[in-house]
């Protein structure tokens, strides 16, 4: 049996959307961290200004247990 056109692939898929509920969204001029699974959306965790986007993200990541390294390699 094949395993289809997946067993050919040889790149590593790290998704942008953490495993463990922590996300970073941008609203106006910021970036807001939630976690929706555990607070709601409604519930704003920590902010940043926009221009603080790679600190934000790294943040998050770190809280999701990967880290900031997996997050370069996504990016590039």
């Amino acid at each position: 049996m094949s395993k289809g056109w997946f067993a050919f692939m040889g790149s590593m898929v790290i998704p942008l959307v953490p495993r463990n509920g922590f996300t970073v969204r941008r609203v106006g001029d910021r970036w807001e961290l939630v976690n929706s699974r555990h607070y709601g959306r409604d519930v704003v965790l920590h902010t940043w200004p926009r221009e603080r986007h790679s600190e934000a993200f790294e943040h998050c990541y770190r809280l999701n247990g990967r880290t900031v390294e997996e997050l370069r390699a996504a990016f590039h």
